[in-house]
């Protein structure tokens, strides 16, 4: 998808759709802007009456007191405004960054696996924290300024119409060259944030493999990548910051003169009796109360820029194609939901585990996949039954597909799969999925603690079901050395354990799940072939009653299988026993590889 389609494609969610949803709390700030802006405006007239009653009879104090009462009056408006925006802004700040993370949870995996990790992270630190900043103070200012200044200029004109055209040309000249510096200002943000999200997402995978880094002697090649990116951040950064400068600079030019020019005409029309001196301090003092305002719309103009530009990135998570848990039917792994940024109840979202039911088949009828309309897998046929199943090949011959069409993380373009005999898109997404345990090559650590790790999904697990989880792994004997047992603590994604123990974790807590289908891919890679021996027989006991079905490189588990899946170039080749498939040719010549 071209950069131009996803822009028009977001172009939808923006700040009228973020702030829908505490559209009365925003018109409270509104309000007490204006408020404030209001007294402000009306000092320059109270000060006038000072100046033309300096002269006569009339008493100063009344006046006096008044613009006593207006100033305080306008500070008081002046500080609620500025908090309620700030609590505004957190509380919708908050809002939109969980229910970002609410759609990258719900979001199909072909979606999230064509976004870079290190953007994603981006958006939800960095973008949004320019947001909370802001958005809706900017906001503010855009719509609160400009009615400040046209109400300031209609009481200039009210005094004296030649002095208030001369502010008029000034100002309307400097908001035709701002308007320019924000568009460009705007595009650069969304630049500089590019290249930051890119810039960490080398430093993600640079630390999630820095052995192999220093292994290769590649810290030089890793630097060179993140100072690319990072470069390319800082470029469109310092344009940022030489077009805000610009208007920065555009604005107190644009005071200046009109302040010089005001004077200058002023002190003609005093000499020739068309204003008073009254009059001009007033129209001066107008001047200098939309100075400030008028300044901090500039900044407010840069700050938006940046704002909006975060807000237009974080409305790509939010319209991600996401998948719908409830509905059954074929749609339901591809559902479409634009700006849903609305909070939602987290624990509306926590899967328990059932009690295991029993299922006797899993069957693919003809089943065909693509990625992206790119073929992966052809007109596959076969059945699962309970134990032990092994999907051998290549890599790329199809073996990780067929799990994720069992998975449901992505459905078949021709063909229906089936368990018991019922399609499984008859159910709804969750549903389907606590049928099925999933173990991971990769074998992520969920949780602080090792028995968060192993009862993660399946929160009403029993400590003998634990127990003999962790048997069947044997990984006893190495639990009870450590000091605090099952509450020993985990390093981020359990950087403190071997990956033989993160995989052995893993399938401890697939066991402790008790589903009635289980999905192993490559998740002995990290074992010993001794101790993969073991554990495939320990887990053939354990899943008697079971489906596994288990993708491997590896002899022990296809040997020890009740059954094998030979896959090549998106095909299923031949199904069999090790006995059986002997003297089979594609799948002599893997065995044949294994014992190199």
């Amino acid at each position: 998808m071209s950069k131009k389609s996803v822009r028009r494609r977001t172009s939808t969610f923006g700040f009228s759709t973020w702030i829908r949803p505490y559209r009365w709390r925003f018109a409270g700030v509104l309000l007490l802007a204006f408020g404030a802006q209001a007294a402000g405006l009306v000092q320059p007239l109270v000060t006038r009456e000072i100046f033309e009653n300096l002269e006569g009879e009339s008493s100063l104090a009344l006046p006096i007191v008044v613009l006593v009462v207006v100033a305080v009056a306008g500070l008081l408006l002046n500080y609620t405004g500025e908090l309620s925006s700030g609590r505004l802004s957190e509380r919708a700040a908050r809002d939109l960054r969980e229910s970002s993370f609410a759609s990258i949870l719900r979001a199909r995996i072909p979606e999230i696996e064509r976004l870079n990790q290190g953007d994603v992270l981006a958006r939800l630190s960095a973008d949004m924290r320019l947001i909370q900043q802001t958005a809706i103070p900017a906001m503010v200012d855009l719509v609160v300024v400009p009615v400040a200044v046209a109400g300031g200029i209609v009481l200039m004109f009210l005094i004296d119409t030649v002095l208030a055209a001369v502010v008029i040309g000034v100002l309307a000249v400097t908001s035709i060259a701002q308007r320019v510096l924000f568009a460009q200002m705007q595009d650069l943000t969304e630049s500089a944030q590019r290249g930051l999200g890119a810039a960490l997402g080398v430093a993600r995978s640079a630390l999630g493999g820095l052995r192999t880094v220093k292994a290769s002697v590649t810290e030089a090649r890793e630097r060179a990548r993140f100072g690319e990116h990072s470069g390319a951040a800082f470029r469109a950064g310092v344009r940022f910051e030489q077009r805000r400068a610009l208007t920065d600079t555009t604005t107190y030019a644009a005071i200046d003169l009109t302040f010089i020019l005001v004077l200058a005409v002023g002190a003609v029309r005093i000499s020739t009796g068309d204003v008073s001196v009254g009059d001009l301090v007033a129209i001066l003092l107008f001047i200098f109360i939309i100075e400030e305002p008028m300044e901090s719309l500039v900044g407010s103009l840069s700050e938006l820029a940046a704002g909006l530009g975060a807000l237009r990135r974080i409305g790509e998570l939010t319209q991600i194609s996401s998948e719908d848990y409830d509905t059954v039917g074929r749609s339901a792994g591809c559902r479409h939901r634009p700006g849903a940024y609305e909070r939602r109840n987290s624990s509306a979202s926590v899967a328990e585990p059932e009690s295991a039911e029993q299922i006797g088949t899993v069957r693919f009828e003809t089943v065909t996949a693509a990625y992206d309309q790119t073929p992966v897998l052809e007109e596959v046929t076969m059945e699962l039954t309970p134990g032990l199943t092994a999907l051998i090949g290549p890599s790329g011959s199809g073996k990780t597909t067929t799990l994720s069409l069992l998975m449901r993380f992505i459905d078949p373009t021709l063909g229906k799969i089936t368990v018991d005999g019922q399609d499984i898109t008859a159910l709804s997404v969750h549903a389907h999925r606590r049928r099925i345990g999933l173990v991971q090559q990769e074998a992520p650590v969920l949780g602080t603690t090792i028995g968060e790790a192993i009862t993660y999904g399946a929160a009403r697990a029993n400590d003998d079901a634990i127990w003999q989880a962790l048997d069947t792994v044997e990984l006893t004997t190495w639990l009870h050395r450590q000091p605090r047992g099952l509450e020993t603590p985990l390093h981020d994604a359990g950087t403190n354990l071997s990956g033989g123990q993160r995989q052995r974790l893993a399938i401890a807590r697939a066991l402790v799940q008790n589903r009635p289908i289980l999905l192993l891919d490559e998740a002995t890679s990290q074992l010993d072939p001794a101790n993969e021996e073991r554990l495939v027989e320990r887990l053939r006991e354990h899943s008697r009653n079971q489906i596994v079905a288990a993708i491997t490189h590896r002899p022990a588990m296809a040997i020890h299988a009740d059954r094998i899946a030979v896959f090549t170039s998106g095909r299923l080749h031949a199904t069999g026993t090790h006995h059986d498939l002997a003297n089979d040719p594609v799948y002599r010549d893997i065995a044949t590889r294994w014992n190199q």
